[in-house]
């Protein structure tokens, strides 16, 4: 016996209830799940006129099939197709082996995260990779550490410049996030208000608090504080976690039945996915599978649709993904739909995950969309992997959306697209899509009505003073820069003063932001960038790590007064390996606005 999806044609006069006792039985070889209320789902645009003259809709309803009688069954006339109800889970029992605990990757497992669950996601890092990563990556340097938190949900929030938008009281107010997965525990999350679950074993909010959702729904407020949570618990049923492609069509009906009553929820956030095409190829492939199809009803009605795309990279992919990895064999299914916002991994050091699934998508050439930060100390030691990046993709659009509620989903991924910052090349690339998302320059990019620029100014690089000379091996000033080399395994700072105005035609400026030119050898990074007003600190920028040629880098400023004089200070590492560790710095500037 097969588990199916049956597609079938519903005269409109029939009741659901009419549509198991009467249409169902007349199914060769097929048994119905009883349990199951059919769902009704959009037909394809090419059957849509023929539908709506005879009076009729498409449902979904599902069971079994006998193997030899899936031929039979698709010619019935009643049945518009059969599909695979393809299973979602992470782990296949019939392999074992597959999830043997000292295979998993430590952070999940010293976080406490259950194994059994599906975005608890083994990465292939027991061993170090038998090859140099910077030179196997498409994009070095590649994170292969899953286990290693790259900072905290705070240093998350301020490196997208989130904390900028909470100082403005943007905060995800009205806001409503649905987290699909595997159940959210309400005492660890304050923010749930509610969900709804395939069983009624299982009741919304009861989920064991070490579930991965309990994580991701904990990651997302904190990126949007105010915002509320629906545990939409697509993988929880009687007896553990069956996490069928059926149970995510039921959770999306109920989550657009809900947005009918009262317009929430307006963000769904997924962490799962499809990590082999063999496991449902009609899925994997094909935009007309029904949940792909519901996927897009529901991003037309108005919700906002997240998916991450998957662990099966080509630098260090996830056991489990078989042979499909790499570009154009690891984004699958829904996860791929050029609707929706297709989410790829990096952190906040920029550096892309070695594990991120790469573009081309099944159904889309250009996916991913771009990156969102992963692998951060957040509700465990170490949230990683796909949830914790697709989660804050949703709080940075809960802030977004909360500020306007008309945002659409095209508009928001512009957004998103036009202002990321390029990690692994310039525009868009199949490894990172356009680079990591940045949350004030989106809100910017929406809203930020033009402010005249009054006054600009600049300084030669030659100005620059460092801090430290014992911690260096070589000054030298030539025409408009400034040149460094640093002694290996050290730190030091270099400041900048900026000619500052401060009152003009009687009016008192605000600084809108600074900016740099510099260039760093590969085992040089900045690390900080911290500007002053005088005295006073009024703007942070840490947890850097710039290395490369930086022609222009803008820094945001929240508009601060300008009291007294501006300055830049520039944290700088050195690197330990055995190559020369040179820092150009070649200008530094600011822009000023009006009071």
């Amino acid at each position: 016996m097969k588990r199916v999806i049956v597609e079938l044609k519903k005269p409109m006069r029939l009741s659901m209830e009419e549509v198991i006792e009467r249409e169902a039985a007349k199914l060769p070889g097929f048994t119905i799940d009883q349990d199951y209320e059919p769902v009704p789902v959009s037909p394809t645009e090419d059957l849509a006129p023929s539908l709506a003259e005879a009076k009729e809709e498409v449902v979904l309803i599902r069971g079994e099939v006998e193997e030899d009688k899936e031929k039979e069954l698709k010619k019935m006339p009643n049945v518009i197709n059969v599909w695979t109800d393809a299973l979602i889970e992470a782990f296949d029992d019939e392999n074992p082996e597959d999830i043997e605990v000292e295979s998993l990757q430590e952070g999940c497992k010293e976080s406490g995260i259950d194994l059994e669950a599906l975005e608890t996601e083994k990465i292939s890092e027991e061993l170090p990779p038998p090859f140099d990563l910077e030179l196997a990556s498409p994009c070095p340097p590649a994170d292969c550490k899953p286990s290693v938190a790259k900072g905290t949900i705070s240093d998350v929030a301020k490196y997208l410049r989130c904390d900028r938008l909470w100082a403005k009281g943007i905060r995800g107010r009205g806001i409503v996030i649905g987290i699909c997965g595997d159940g959210v525990n309400k005492s660890k999350v304050p923010a749930f208000i509610g969900g709804w679950s395939p069983t009624s074993i299982y009741t919304p909010g009861t989920a064991p608090f070490n579930s991965y959702s309990t994580m991701t729904a904990f990651d997302a407020v904190g990126i949007c504080p105010d915002a509320k949570i629906y545990d939409i618990a697509i993988l929880q049923s009687q007896g553990g976690i069956s996490n069928f492609l059926s149970n995510a069509i039921k959770a999306y009906q109920w989550a657009l039945n809900q947005y009918k009553k009262n317009k929430t929820p307006q963000i769904l956030s997924n962490s799962w996915y499809m990590s082999q095409k063999s496991w449902a190829p009609d899925y994997a492939t094909n935009p007309n599978h029904p949940f792909t199809r519901k996927v897009v009803e529901v991003i037309n009605k108005g919700i906002i649709v997240i998916f991450p795309v998957g662990i099966c990279g080509s630098v260090c992919p996830s056991l489990r993904c078989g042979s499909d990895t790499g570009p154009g064999r690891s984004i699958w299914g829904a996860n791929g739909h050029p609707k929706v916002i297709t989410v790829g991994l990096a952190n906040i050091r920029e550096e892309w995950m070695g594990f991120s699934s790469q573009g081309p998508a099944a159904l889309d050439p250009k996916k991913p969309d771009f990156c969102a930060p992963t692998c951060f100390k957040g509700y465990t030691k170490c949230d990683c992997c796909s949830g914790p990046a697709t989660s804050v993709c949703a709080g940075v659009i809960g802030l977004l959306k909360s500020h306007d509620p008309r945002l659409t989903q095209d508009k928001v991924k512009e957004a998103l697209q036009k202002t990321a910052k390029n990690l692994c090349a310039p525009g868009w690339d199949r490894n990172s899509g356009y680079g990591m998302i940045q949350g004030k320059a989106a809100f910017n990019y929406l809203f930020h009505k033009h402010i005249p620029i009054v006054h600009a100014v600049w300084t030669h690089g030659t100005s620059i003073h460092e801090e430290f000379i014992g911690r260096l091996k070589l000054t030298r000033r030539l025409g408009g820069f400034a040149l460094f080399e640093g002694k290996p395994g050290t730190r030091n700072w270099f400041h900048f003063a900026i000619p500052t105005p401060v009152i003009v035609n009687a009016r008192r400026l605000r600084l809108d932001s600074v900016m740099l030119m510099f260039l760093a050898d590969p085992d040089v990074w900045v690390t900080n960038v911290r500007i002053y007003d005088g005295a006073w600190g009024i703007e942070s920028y840490d947890g850097l790590a710039m290395t490369g040629t930086h022609w222009f880098e803008r820094f945001d400023v929240l508009n601060k007064y300008v009291r007294w004089g501006i300055g830049i200070s520039i944290g700088v590492k050195f690197g330990t390996k055995n190559t020369r560790h040179y820092i150009r710095f070649v200008t530094a500037g600011a822009d000023f606005i009006k009071e």
